[in-house]
């Protein structure tokens, strides 16, 4: 199980993400093809992200809660 900090992180729109699903939270995940992808949060809906990722050649947009995402670590 994941620690309450996950919950606690603030997105803002144009922030880069990693999918990372959580099994205990079924009803909010993403299809398992995503798992793993990263993409860049577009928008929100409520409490979910609006998330824009490449899969293939296309731009797919996925809709999730922060259950299933984490800020991608950027090492400069």
């Amino acid at each position: 199980m994941r620690g309450l900090s996950y919950l606690l992180i603030e997105y803002k729109i144009g922030d880069r993400v990693c999918f990372d699903i959580d099994p205990s939270k079924i009803r909010t995940a993403p299809h398992r093809r995503y798992h793993g992808l990263t993409g860049v949060i577009i928008g929100k809906r409520g409490r979910a992200y609006v998330i824009e990722t490449k899969l293939g050649d296309k731009r797919k947009v996925v809709i999730t809660t922060p259950d299933h995402i984490k800020p991608l670590s950027t090492t400069t």
